[in-house]
Formats: C-alpha cells, structure tokens, sequence
C-alpha cells in the first residue's frame, strides 16, 4: 500500500515538472519563415580595394554570408585579362564557407592597374542570390591607371539609344585573331538604360573597341541574333575620352551555306542558314522529249532561308533531277550549288491561291503610284486585261504593258502606274454644298483584279481583289527642303515616320525638296553610299570594313498643311 502511494506521487511529481516544458514547446512559433534571398555582399578583401605594390600570389573575397561559386574561370573577369600558361587556367580557387581564394599560376604584369568582377561567379549557398556587382581594383605598380573611357551606344539607322549592350575593349598590342576567336576582352562594362557606359582605370595604350546586345559569356558577337557594333582603328588611351559614341547594327554576315534539302510528298525543300534576296534555279537536265522544263519554286515571307520546288514535271518516286541552285542574301553573300531534287510519292494537298497586298492600306496616294501584290504559289497564267483602275460611272484605266512587272519566280506583281491629270480628272469625286457651291471633299480610284488574272501553276486562282485609294490634295499636305555642303558626290536622303520607316527618298541632290508630305511628325537621315554603289553598305566586321556613314537632322520635323519648311540642311 505504502509503495503504490510512493509510485503515484512520483508520476504526480514527474508530470508536474515536464509542464513547464510542455508549456514552452505550446507557445514556440514555427520554424522556418521567408528565404534570406538577400547578396552576399563583400565584406573584406587582399588586396584591400585601391592598394597599390601589389605582388603576392593570392587574392582573397570574404562576404557576408557562406557562398558557392558558378563556373568561375568564365564568369570571374579580370581587366585587363591575366596572363594564361599553356594548358592551364590562369588561377585555381576554392571556396571555405564565406571566404574564395584565388590562386593566380602565372605572375601579375607589372605597373598595372586591375579590376576583378565577380558578381556573376558569386552566390548565395542556400538561395542562390548573386552577389552584389562590387568591382576590386588595385595596382602592381604605385598608382591606380587614370584612364577612363566615356561613351553612348545607338542604332545606327534610328539614332536611338540601345541599353543593356556589352561593351568590350582589346589591347591593340594582342593578336585580333585570338580575341575575335574565343578571347576575353581586357577591359568590359555594360550600358545603362539610356546607352551610355564608362570603363575606368584603363592602362595607357590603344585598343580596338566592339559591342553585342548578346548575352554570351563567350564574349562573342552572334551575327545571326545581335545587334553589334565596330571602330575598325584601335582608339588611342593615352588620354582618357568621353565622346565615344559607337553605333549598333543587324547585319548578318555569316556565309550562304545550304543545310539541307528534303523531300515530301509534291514538292522538294532546299532549307539554307539564312534568308537570302535572290535566286535562280537553272534546270540540268532534259525530262523526257519535252526539254529542260520551266520550275515553280516559291520562297516565303515566313520561312525567307526556304526554297520549295513543286513537282510539276511528273517525276516519281526514286526519279532525280539536277538543278544549279544560284543565291545570294542581303549582304550579297553567294552561293552556288548543284542539287539533285527528288519527291516523296503523292500529291500535296490543294490550297487556295492566297495574296497579300503592299503597302496594305494608305491614307492617300500621290500621281505616282506603286503597290505589289505578292501571292502564295508561282503564278503561271496572267491575264494583264483583268487589271485595272476603276474611276466614276465605272469608267476604266487600263494598265500599259510597262506598269506591271513580275519578279524572276512569278510570284510577286508590281504595278508602277502614274496618272496623268486627264486620268485624274475621271477619279470618283465626292463633294459637298456650302453656301451654294459645290466644294470637292475628296478623290478616289479603285484598283480591282479580277478572278482568273493570276493563275498558279497547279490552275487555282484567287479571289477578286479591291482596293481604293484616296487622292492626296495638295492644300492638305506640306514640303520639307533644305541643301546638302558635302563632296561627297553619292548619296541618299531619306523621310522617316514616327516608326523610322523610309516613306520618301530622293537621291544625289544638294538642294532638295519633299513634297505633298501629309501633317505628322517625321525624322530625316542622309545616308552615305560608295561610288559605284546603289545602295547604302553595312559593312563587314569579318573585313574590318565599317557601316557607311549615317547622319541624322537631330531635330524632329513636324509638317503641317499647307506649310513650307526650309533650311533642313546637312553638312559632312
């Protein structure tokens, strides 16, 4: 009796001291909360930021949280670029909580100023935060370099500024063909948001400048995908600069290359690495008695690297027929190959004759009238008495055998017509009555192509085609002119819209003027062209040949009716 009276005050005893216990553990707050996704921040370095005599082996980061590292050897940048050893990499590292060690393989060039970059190889262990895009600078030398570089970036033909655009500089005294491969430049940054960027403690020499929109870590220029831009000299710093300004443009200059060709069922595809302006396709072969035979092929809008050749000449499966492919794109790359051209067994399925007409709708048209119309399949039919412009009481101006033209596969048709002011005169007219006179509102023609005026080569033809246009009024419109102080004797002077579409060109005139402009806001740029040149060039960064020049009327133009605006002028 005694002990069960012992062992019941015991398990009171006992309960009553784990309370206090429970007690705690009941009001607790829960483990866990939000991710510390605050960057590890650089707390202490060796060298400290700004020491000078540098000579040690060893280069030390400690931040304020534990780190990882991410592919350090291409995302730990110095400036200018280390000295690498044959087959080995220029340091080795390792990372022992918060602190990276560095441990450089080949000594420091002496007398010179360097800057490590280290926010893109540095993270958070846990959430993965980059670290905070602090640059370490110190000197081997007594004094940190004074050289800084201060420029902006812009389009070349838009004059607007690009942000986010690498900026890369590489010494003059390395060899172009290493950096351009695979190197890393000696000094880099990247614009701001209004495309302007500084390099600072640059060592005294010349070097050759270049920036990409491309995101590598290769520090490669894409030429494909990036908007880029080039000096063709190295830039003299042996004094610092702050005017640079280093124009961006699209020009893919890679070779025409073919990638491959593909048979289907119909037709045959020639798929190239890029798109190309021009083609011929030069038949080989005879087929049968008939001779060499026409080829329909089509490239489209869509797919401009793509040639389809559509079976027409009724081989089977298993037949091939050779044909010389000629091609060129916009850089006038060439290409020359001779491809023979096979078909699946089978028929494409039919599809409707589609078009699409361009411009696709003006508010008005000039005297000088041009549209294309540019269609889905070759064109093998055309009859030119279903084209026509209708005026009122349905009267018809016909088009002369001069005013259409097709492009070399049949499948865009180009009308280049002007009216005559007695053509004009049979425009629908539509007026109205103020104070007993009749006012003319406006003037109109209607293009219209009738059913069966192009037909393709597999018979199907298109819809009937309308379009009305409005005549533009003269007292409805203004005129831009001005003079060129140039000796240079080719050039181009272009009217750009709000959306730096060329609506107006004029050509090798020194005093020039644009007119029936409708009232809108408008920019001009001169574009400089080499003799002999139709066009203006983009140049070749693989040649190290610069774009031509491009000059801009800084100001932007707005025209109003019936007003004169003189003295837009351009001196180069």
């Amino acid at each position: 009796m005694i002990l069960r009276f012992l062992v019941l005050q015991l398990v009171h005893f006992s309960y009553l001291l784990l309370l206090p216990i429970i007690s705690c553990v009941a009001v607790q707050d829960p483990e866990g909360g939000p991710p510390d996704e605050t960057p590890p921040v650089l707390v202490r370095s060796f060298p400290e930021d700004g020491a000078l005599n540098f000579k040690g082996k060893t280069i030390r980061f400690t931040f304020s949280k534990d780190i990882d590292v991410e592919n350090p050897h291409h995302n730990l940048l110095f400036m200018p670029k280390l000295t690498e050893s044959k087959n080995k990499q220029p340091y080795s590292y390792s990372v022992n909580g918060k602190t990276l060690q560095l441990k450089l393989n080949a000594p420091l060039k002496e007398d010179t100023t360097y800057s490590i970059h280290f926010s893109k190889a540095v993270k958070d262990t846990h959430e993965g935060t980059k670290a905070t895009a602090k640059i370490l600078t110190f000197s081997t030398g007594s004094f940190i370099d004074p050289i800084t570089m201060k420029g902006s970036i812009k389009e070349l033909l838009t004059n607007r500024p690009v942000s986010d655009v690498s900026v890369y500089l590489y010494s003059a005294e390395r060899d172009p063909q290493e950096w351009q491969q695979a190197g890393t430049p000696d000094y880099y940054t990247t614009a701001d948001k209004d495309g302007n960027f500084a390099i600072g403690c640059i060592r005294l020499g010349k070097y050759y400048l270049r920036a990409t929109t491309g995101k590598s870590n290769t520090y490669k220029i894409d030429y494909e995908k990036d908007k880029y831009g080039f000096f063709k000299d190295p830039i003299d710093l042996n004094e610092s600069k702050e005017d640079i300004v280093l124009p961006l443009i699209t020009a893919d200059v890679r070779d025409l290359k073919l990638l491959r060709s593909t048979p289907q069922k119909g037709l045959f595809e020639i798929i190239l690495n890029k798109p190309i302006t021009r083609y011929q396709l030069i038949p080989l072969q005879n087929v049968g008695t008939k001779g060499k035979p026409q080829i329909y092929s089509f490239v489209s809008e869509q797919s401009p690297n793509v040639i389809t050749i559509y079976n027409t000449f009724g081989l089977l499966e298993g037949d091939t027929f050779k044909v010389k492919l000629m091609a060129k794109d916009a850089m006038h790359r060439a290409l020359e190959e001779t491809i023979a051209i096979r078909f699946k067994e089978g028929k494409i399925d039919p599809t409707q004759l589609s078009y699409s007409l361009s411009p696709q709708a003006l508010p008005s048209i000039l005297p000088d009238f041009t549209a294309s119309i540019l269609f889905s399949k070759p064109i093998k039919g055309f009859k030119e008495d279903l084209v026509y412009f209708e005026c009122k009481y349905q009267e018809k101006i016909p088009l002369k055998q001069d005013e259409w033209r097709w492009n070399e596969n049949q499948t865009k048709l180009t009308i280049r017509k002007h009216f005559t002011p007695e053509e004009i005169m049979q425009f629908v007219t539509q007026t109205e009555a103020k104070d007993d006179k009749i006012k003319t509102i406006q003037q109109m023609v209607t293009l219209h192509i009738e059913p069966g005026a192009c037909t393709a080569f597999d018979q199907t033809t298109h819809t009937k085609i309308n379009q009305t246009y409005l005549l533009r009024k003269k007292e409805e419109t203004g005129t831009i002119s001005g003079s060129i102080e140039t000796t240079t004797p080719h050039f181009i002077i272009e009217l750009l819209n709000q959306k730096y579409e060329c609506i107006a060109s004029i050509r090798d005139k020194k005093s020039y003027q644009f007119t029936m402009i409708p009232p809108g806001s408008y920019s001009m740029r001169l574009l400089v062209l080499n003799t002999g040149e139709e066009e203006w060039s983009p140049g070749d960064i693989l040649k190290n040949i610069e774009p031509n020049p491009v000059i801009f009327y800084e100001k932007e133009i707005n025209v109003i009716e019936n007003w004169d605006i003189t003295g837009i002028d351009f001196k180069f």
